[in-house]
């Protein structure tokens, strides 16, 4: 189903168990793939609540689910000439529409979907990035400059996609269903070395939150965009490792070829483990690397 990729757009994902389940001998609850179909390339995280039922279960439903949503999305959009624009919203009902079925087919419980879900979508023309849940997006520009958002709920009491299937009003009334702010988008933007620039921290509506907080990339960023990343909120919890300096070591790719995501974070990892215990939750990443400006300058200069 995926196409070879032709030296525009691709992808890699990565995901490492945490040192609470390590010890604790629980598996693994984060997930996270990549890939690309007809031209677009997606990358799909999902990180499963600790104090649900078989979530590791349920996160790779939710990220497979979530994939294949975007490619039969991809392929309307192909078939429809334009008629059908690239949007979060039809992806999330498609997803939500695969989560139901499959659930039931596996005779899997409410509790085993609780996952939270985050996402790239891009094609040569712009992307969507869609954050359902917490997280963390980071976004690699050609200049070296890293742009960064971080997504937090209160009471450490996150959305899950699953909840839309019947807890949806459980979870509303247990955020104080008021539609107060409920979650927290902070964004940073760093330097090429390091350095914060500059850096904004805004309060979300529950109803915002639960919609998905979707960040769109117009085609005419392409040109100056090099990774889109999504991470599990893993990243944030690494032991004696402030969480944007994890997000930026994890964006230093040496090369990009093959498993480049999977080798970045390898090392990382190994790295921090030198500092302290490493990642105490589990971690995920996928990222998106647009090579397009190379591509044309390769061509053009041979």
């Amino acid at each position: 189903m995926d196409e070879i990729n032709r030296g525009e757009l691709s992808a890699d994902h990565y995901f490492h168990i945490g040192q609470a389940h390590l010890v604790s001998g629980k598996p693994c609850q984060d997930y996270a793939i990549s890939g690309l179909h007809m031209g677009a390339a997606y990358a799909v995280i999902a990180d499963g609540c600790s104090t649900g039922g078989n979530t590791d279960v349920g996160a790779r439903i939710i990220a497979l689910s979530t994939a294949q949503a975007i490619r039969e999305h991809h392929i309307l959009m192909l078939a429809s000439q334009g008629g059908v624009t690239m949007g979060a919203q039809e992806i999330n009902e498609r997803q939500k529409g695969v989560l139901s079925v499959t659930r039931k087919l596996l005779g899997l419980e409410q509790s085993d979907m609780l996952a939270t879900c985050l996402y790239v979508y891009m094609t040569p023309r712009g992307g969507v990035i869609n954050i359902r849940g917490d997280g963390v997006v980071a976004l690699k520009y050609r200049t070296g400059d890293i742009k960064v958002f971080r997504m937090e709920w209160g009471n450490n009491m996150p959305f899950y996609p699953a909840y839309e299937e019947s807890q949806l009003s459980s979870f509303i009334a247990a955020h104080g269903a008021n539609n107060e702010p409920s979650l927290r988008l902070e964004c940073n933007i760093y330097n090429p070395d390091g350095t914060l620039r500059k850096g904004y921290c805004r309060e979300l509506s529950l109803d915002s939150g639960i919609a998905g907080n979707t960040l769109s990339i117009p085609e005419k960023e392409m040109d100056q965009l090099e990774f889109v990343a999504v991470f599990s909120d893993g990243v944030t919890q690494i032991d004696a490792v402030e969480w944007s300096k994890a997000v930026q070591s994890f964006m230093r790719f040496k090369n990009t070829t093959g498993e480049f995501a999977k080798r970045r974070m390898i090392r990382g990892i190994k790295d921090f483990q030198k500092m302290g215990k490493g990642p105490i939750d589990d971690i995920a990443y996928a990222v998106v690397y647009n090579n397009q400006i190379q591509l044309r300058e390769d061509t053009t200069y041979g």
